[in-house]
C-alpha cells in the first residue's frame, strides 16, 4: 500500500512530505522509472545518501556533503530537502578558505596558487585599476577575432591541468566580482584578457574565497 502511494505521488512529480517540487512549465518533464522495484530503488537511494549527507555535514566535511547531495539532486532535481541543504553546504564551502592575490596587467596567465574541485563555489572580489596600451596610428586598431569572446583589458579566469592552459580550455569572465561553481578540477589561473599583454601597466588585487 505504501509503495502505491508513493508511485501515485511519483507520477505526478509529488512526494507525501511536499520534497519532490513540481518542475517549471518550461522544463522537461522528469521521466521517473515506471518498474515498481526499481522505484523502490530510487526511494531507498534518496533515503540512505541524504543520512550519508547529514552525516558529513555534522562533521563539517562540506565537499563530501555536496558530492553526496549532488548526487541525489541528479536523480531528483527537485528534491526540497536537498536544494535546501545544498544551499547550506555551498554557503559553508564559499568562506572555507580565503586567498589575495596580486594579478599583473603585462603579464600573461597567472597562477594563483589554488587547486580547485569542480562543481564548488567560489567567489571574487576584485580592487584596483590597470591601463590597457594599444599603440595606434591614424587608421585605428581592428580587434582581433580571436580575443573578441571577452572585453578587452577585463579580469578572467582558467582552470587547467597545469601553469599553462591548453587550446581547448575555455577562460571565463571575472571583472570587479563573482560568484561561481568552479567548471571543472584544475588550477586557477587568472590575467587581464588582451592578445599581448606586455605593454599594459597596473595590477588588481584579487579576493579569492571558497573551497580549496
Amino acid at each position: 500500500m505504501r509503495l502505491a502511494l508513493f508511485l501515485m505521488f511519483v507520477a505526478i512529480g509529488l512526494c507525501p512530505s511536499d520534497a519532490f517540487a513540481q518542475r517549471k512549465p518550461k522544463e522537461e518533464p522528469l521521466e521517473l522509472p515506471t518498474d515498481p522495484r526499481l522505484v523502490e530503488i530510487h526511494r531507498e537511494f534518496v533515503t540512505k545518501a541524504e543520512k550519508l549527507g547529514d552525516e558529513y555535514a555534522r562533521k563539517k566535511d562540506w565537499e563530501k556533503a555536496r558530492i553526496v547531495f549532488g548526487e541525489v539532486l541528479k536523480l531528483v532535481p527537485n528534491y526540497k530537502p536537498a536544494v535546501e541543504k545544498m544551499k547550506v553546504i555551498n554557503g559553508e564551502l564559499s568562506n572555507a578558505n580565503k586567498k589575495l592575490v596580486t594579478v599583473e596587467a603585462s603579464e600573461g596567465w597567472q597562477d594563483t596558487g589554488i587547486n580547485v574541485i569542480e562543481g564548488s563555489p567560489i567567489a571574487f572580489r576584485v580592487e584596483g585599476e590597470w591601463l590597457l596600451v594599444h599603440p595606434s596610428d591614424a587608421n585605428g586598431l581592428e580587434i582581433p577575432r580571436e580575443i573578441r569572446d571577452y572585453k578587452l583589458g577585463s579580469l578572467i579566469g582558467v582552470v587547467a591541468k597545469s601553469a599553462t592552459p591548453d587550446k581547448d580550455t575555455v577562460p571565463f569572465t571575472i571583472g570587479t566580482q563573482k560568484r561561481m561553481n568552479v567548471p571543472q578540477t584544475g588550477r586557477l589561473l587568472l590575467k587581464m584578457h588582451d592578445l599581448n599583454n606586455e605593454d599594459n601597466r597596473g595590477q588588481v588585487r584579487v579576493e579569492i574565497t571558497g573551497n580549496f
